[in-house]
């Protein structure tokens, strides 16, 4: 569920060859070499036209968690076929592709394809949508898109294929462990869905990494090592876990979905998170809180599961955590802060904002999907302030229908108050943590608290000032302690300083006169006490 801003290399993507498994075989790779029939015998040289029509079906195998018992597992004994939607499929002789088709709804295609010369014939399904574009490949064997595929007979005119979980009951076999990926790109295609039967929005090509060697280490993300399942800002891709007996995140379609969230941000809304360590109960950096939380909502509303799970190995042993979008675990809370800096606050805060709410008297709202969309892709990313709940909820109350003293009972409810500006005027917990600068040069020192992470509440600041028109300078210091700052224009970072050392930190840039600017001073230090921080801001 991390968010990660940072880049360790650039990559170029380009699918080299086919990873699939024929059914009911060996893997093998998509790239044969033209010539012989061996597998299958195919005798493909008339140059006829074949149309040849199936089914394309993945196992999928939910993830269950019980707030009561707070244990889960992938629940192997509800396996279900479903049919891989909207799915390439192709037809291939040798290297060269010769049919290409589109599974329907139903997981149905039906192609034509004209074989000439000799070499295997090959049906493909690959875990691969149009539309939108959304892609899975395997990060560790050079961004191959994963498939599932079976040799062909030139008299064929029938062929389904079916993608397996391997799950042998105490383990995966790896030869038929081929639905994971299918899985992925369907939680994702019903995403992607939900937004397109509301609001007609172009998406842009999504590419997933999975692999059964990605494993929670940070490295080299070509040998599996993705630190967690995650988006990457700087790649505009996702990643997710898949080693065996560690963490495999490929049936859990609420960390799916809550991925592909921030691909949307990113891509279609905004996103001004730090990103980085977080659990329900941190006091958070109210970015942060807003981005995990609204990814957590968004996967409940869409799957639509209020039950939200995330399974893990402990030991020899399949087991899961979650929550409860619609009521908070008793007698010990998972929210015992609520408010704006809070995840879980967030998180509830807007599936309540979705769901109909009709046994609850805090809950008399239920806004569908699309005002959602406007309110992310309009007011949300345009904000002058930070991407925070305020920001959110001042750019919902602005929308047509929305009944803003219903939205503060609900605010109330999670410890938020009435807000009424994308500061969070009328939340004094979210509104202290933006200070007016209206007076240059202006110098400070800033109480901040050590002791957690860069990314709590407690060891961030914002100061809110409009450019000057001229290059301005930014300067924070510190003597033992270690700081940085940024400087946001409407979600752009225009310039930031931050050598991951004490002492002084600077840079100039640039501004527009008149147009709001936000600087975030941020902390790093590990001491559990105040310390003071110098901050400076003049304007040449």
């Amino acid at each position: 569920m991390d968010v990660t801003r940072k880049s360790t290399r650039g990559l170029t993507r380009r699918v080299l060859a086919l990873a699939f498994t024929l059914a009911l075989a060996p893997a093998c790779s998509g790239d044969d070499d033209d010539g012989g029939n061996g597998g299958g015998g195919n005798d493909a040289g008339t140059g006829e036209p074949v149309t040849l029509s199936g089914t394309v079906t993945y196992d999928f195998v939910p993830a269950v968690y019980s707030p009561s018992s707070r244990r889960g597992t992938l629940d192997f004994a509800r396996v279900s076929s479903r049919p891989v939607r909207n799915a390439v499929v192709q037809v291939r002789q040798g290297t060269r592709v010769v049919g290409n088709g589109v599974t329907d709804e139903q997981g149905h295609y039906s192609l034509t394809y004209t074989p000439s010369g000799t070499g295997n014939l090959t049906v493909v399904a690959l875990a691969k949508t149009t539309t939108p574009e959304i892609q899975i490949e395997d990060n560790t064997d050079n961004n191959a898109i994963w498939g599932v595929g079976n040799t062909l007979t030139g008299s064929e005119t029938s062929k389904d294929l079916h993608a397996t979980h391997g799950w042998s009951g105490s383990s995966y076999t790896a030869s038929r462990r081929v639905a994971a990926p299918f899985a992925i790109l369907d939680s994702m295609y019903t995403a992607s869905q939900a937004f397109l039967e509301a609001r007609p929005v172009d998406f842009p090509l999504l590419k997933v990494n999975w692999s059964p060697n990605n494993v929670p280490q940070s490295g080299r993300k070509e040998l599996g090592q993705i630190g967690t399942s995650h988006f990457s800002f700087s790649e505009n891709e996702i990643y997710v876990l898949g080693r065996e007996g560690v963490d495999t995140d490929e049936f859990d379609a609420h960390v799916i979905v809550h991925e592909w969230g921030h691909y949307f941000e990113a891509n279609l809304a905004r996103a001004d998170s730090p990103g980085g360590p977080h659990s329900s109960g941190d006091v958070l950096d109210p970015r942060l809180a807003f981005g995990e939380g609204y990814g957590n909502a968004l996967a409940s509303i869409i799957l639509p599961e209020p039950i939200y799970a995330d399974t893990y190995w402990d030991g020899s042993t399949l087991n899961a955590f979650g929550f409860d979008a619609e009521s908070e675990p008793t007698p010990t809370t998972d929210d015992p802060r609520r408010g704006s800096f809070s995840e879980m606050s967030v998180f509830r805060l807007l599936y309540d904002l979705h769901d109909s709410g009709n046994s609850e008297a805090h809950d008399r709202v239920s806004y569908d999907i699309g005002i959602l969309y406007d309110v992310l892709v309009g007011p949300q990313k345009a904000t002058p302030a930070l991407t925070t709940i305020g920001s959110f909820i001042n750019g919902l109350k602005a929308q047509p229908g929305v009944n803003a003293a219903d939205v503060d009972t609900l605010l109330d409810f999670y410890g938020i108050g009435s807000i009424t500006s994308d500061f969070g005027d009328g939340d004094a917990p979210l509104r202290s943590i933006y200070t007016n600068v209206t007076y240059f040069p202006f110098n400070a020192d800033i109480t901040l608290r050590g002791g957690t992470d860069y990314n709590k509440r407690q060891q961030n600041q914002y100061f809110v000032f409009n450019g000057t028109g001229r290059t301005m300078t930014f300067t924070a210091s510190h003597p033992t302690e270690d700081v940085g700052i940024e400087v946001y224009h409407r979600g752009e970072v225009i310039g930031s300083a931050d050598r991951y050392l004490s002492g002084t930190e600077t840079f100039s840039a640039a501004t527009q006169a008149d147009e709001p600017y936000v600087l975030v001073l941020v902390g790093f230090s590990d001491t559990a006490a105040n310390y003071t921080p110098s901050l400076s801001i003049t304007s040449q």
